[in-house]
């Protein structure tokens, strides 16, 4: 009876133990997100006014020949007349309650034009993330099951050139092919699925090659291990063998680079929403750039370094909870 106490007793400790470096882990991690959050915010109000030019050139841009008075009136009017310290604590204070300001060219609130345009980006981010899945396992899984057949060097090289050309070259390519030559497709604006086909292609393809690469990799690395050529010499059929023991343990480092894919899709979609005049914050973001509206330029940087931000810290904790050995205990496995 006094081993069977014992041996309780050790595995309850063991598992408060875990627990415990994992709630520790969490809260660092969110605290670390956060430093990593009041930074980027520096950094962006920090270049909003050290950014060439003058905003009140864009506030006073209708009134012709201003008077010094007009321009110290619309520079008292936006706090610019105060020290940067104190300024960037008054926008510090109001981005915290969801107020980003008013946007200098229109007037209108920053965080009800980023409330109507994000959900367009996230649409296109994740039809886009979309396309790089159906894209990446595929190639990804017959490049290393052909490894260094004929087949494999042609997806390589695809990939390759997928790789090396921007994106917005393929949108381009996309347009003058599927949009100008043959009309399959509409080649601007929104409404359809018809117009989501060719943004969501321009940003998957590249994505798609990458992602490809890494899985190719992985697998060949888990091909080679020896609890899979036991399952070989066992007689495990080929798809099990990939199923269960070479994509099961391939996994992780794959789900981290689609999560930041997706982080990244969502932040660097600026210049294909651009392009094809998609009515995301991307586009947004880039005619507030050319008109120097900084308010709108502020906020779009914040929204998607905490939307990134985000994403990475929920990778982390899927990680802490399936695999708490490896990312919380430091590779250890409890006993």
């Amino acid at each position: 009876m006094s081993g069977i106490r014992a041996h309780i007793a050790s595995n309850f400790l063991s598992g408060s133990i875990v627990e415990n470096a994992m709630v520790r882990y969490i809260l660092r991690k969110i605290i670390i997100s956060l430093l990593v959050m009041l930074g980027v915010s520096i950094l962006t109000f920090c270049m909003g006014r050290l950014a060439p030019g003058d905003p009140i050139d864009t506030v006073l841009s209708g009134i012709q020949n201003p008077s010094p008075e007009e321009i110290a009136s619309a520079r008292e009017y936006l706090g610019l007349d105060e020290a940067l310290t104190v300024q960037y604590l008054k926008w510090l204070e109001h981005v915290l309650s969801g107020d980003f300001g008013h946007s200098y060219k229109t007037g209108n609130p920053v965080a009800h034009e980023l409330s109507i345009r994000l959900p367009q980006t996230m649409i296109l981010a994740f039809s886009s993330a979309a396309v790089m899945l159906i894209i990446a396992f595929p190639l990804g899984i017959f490049s290393a099951l052909h490894h260094n057949r004929f087949l494999d060097h042609a997806i390589r090289f695809f990939n390759v050139i997928a790789i090396s050309v921007p994106s917005f070259c393929i949108g381009i390519l996309l347009v003058l092919v599927l949009g100008v030559k043959h009309k399959f497709l509409p080649v601007m604006g929104s409404g359809s699925i018809k117009n989501l086909i060719m943004p969501s292609l321009s940003i998957g393809i590249g994505a798609g090659a990458g992602l490809a690469r890494l899985i190719r990799s992985q697998i060949l690395t888990f091909a080679e291990a020896e609890h899979v050529t036991a399952a070989r010499v066992f007689g495990v059929k080929s798809r099990t063998i990939l199923r269960n023991d070479i994509l099961k343990n391939a996994m992780p480092p794959i789900i981290t680079n689609i999560g930041l894919l997706i982080g990244g899709m969502l932040g660097g979609s600026a210049i294909i929403e651009t392009l094809f005049s998609w009515p995301g914050a991307g586009s947004y973001a880039v005619s507030a750039i050319y008109a120097r509206d900084y308010p709108v330029i502020q906020a779009y940087a914040l929204v998607m370094s905490a939307i990134y931000i985000v994403i990475n810290i929920l990778i982390e904790l899927s990680y802490c909870v399936a695999i708490p050995s490896v990312y919380v205990l430091g590779g250890q496995n409890e006993k």
